[in-house]
């Protein structure tokens, strides 16, 4: 039997003075309370209620037990009703985690000065790391990450999608000339991240390589430099591009092939109703991803 729900048969009946009230206050037969009592009195080895024909009373015993337990009852409404007024509130802290860089570092930076500015009673928390956290067990309430579907278990949106592309330096490129295909890259250093694999397409031709070279970091700004340095062959995104290759920093390499593009997507912990502080976080995100094309830019 469920220990609550002895006690609360035995407050019940402490309350209306009787087990046919107490029944009819739980909406549960008489029965059904006496039972719950008698189980609870056992358990406890102890009479807590004189029962006799025309009426119910407390035992010395019973007394101190009501006293404590109603006590201890009222504290836990106390703290429901404190946890649901911090959920409805716009305040307390948001937890998030994201890719770093300049998607991170800069527009989700960005767009979450704009929540702070409105709802100053929110506490930000953001995390940049390349490692994949679960919001439905580790202490995240949001999750900015690339990649495939998140797939069942959390609930997420797809915010956009980043174009990406094969670049390197007019000094790299002049001393060592321009791939003609993706199977040649195996003959030129490549600048690494994280994704273990470049894929491309053209037409019906599909193509993977496995990049390796002598420069690998997860961050996409320090992959950048070190193209910029002639160091070698980089894929990165089109946020991190514009100026570089507009100013001639940069030469795109295999323009004709189409690199796999990166799907983005905010994940939160798959539940009926996120505490509203998160939910507010977590619509502003979505609107303004949604508000802009990222591989536009």
């Amino acid at each position: 039997m469920d220990r609550f729900a002895e006690i609360e048969a035995f407050l019940a009946v402490c309350e209306a003075g009787s087990f046919t009230r107490a029944a009819e206050k739980l909406s549960i037969s008489r029965g059904r309370i006496s039972q719950r009592v008698a189980e609870l009195e056992a358990r406890l080895g102890i009479t807590l209620l004189h029962r006799t024909t025309r009426s119910v009373s407390l035992t010395p015993e019973g007394e101190h037990f009501r006293l404590r337990t109603q006590s201890s009852l009222n504290q836990i409404d106390a703290a429901e009703y404190s946890l649901k007024m911090m959920a409805d509130r716009l305040s307390g802290p948001v937890r998030i985690n994201s890719v770093g860089g300049i998607l991170g570092e800069h527009y989700l930076a960005r767009m979450l000065t704009e929540v702070a500015a409105q709802h100053p009673q929110l506490q930000f928390q953001i995390d940049f790391s390349s490692a994949r956290v679960d919001p439905n067990q580790d202490p995240v309430d949001l999750v900015l990450r690339g990649g495939d579907n998140p797939g069942s278990g959390v609930a997420a949106e797809r915010v956009g999608r980043l174009r990406l592309m094969l670049c390197a330096s007019p000094r790299y490129l002049n001393q060592h000339g321009f791939p003609r295909h993706p199977n040649e890259l195996g003959d030129f250093n490549c600048i690494t991240g994280t994704p273990k694999s470049w894929q491309f397409r053209r037409g019906n031709d599909h193509h993977v390589h496995y990049p390796q070279g002598s420069w690998h970091a997860p961050s996409s700004q320090a992959q950048l430099l070190a193209a910029e340095q002639g160091l070698g062959i980089a894929r990165l995104s089109n946020l991190v591009l514009r100026e570089p290759l507009q100013q001639g920093r940069l030469v795109q390499v295999l323009p004709d092939w189409e690199i796999e593009n990166t799907l983005l997507w905010l994940v939160w912990a798959q539940r009926s109703e996120l505490p509203k502080r998160v939910a507010v976080v977590r619509d502003h995100l979505i609107r303004r991803f949604h508000s802009f094309d990222l591989g536009a830019i």
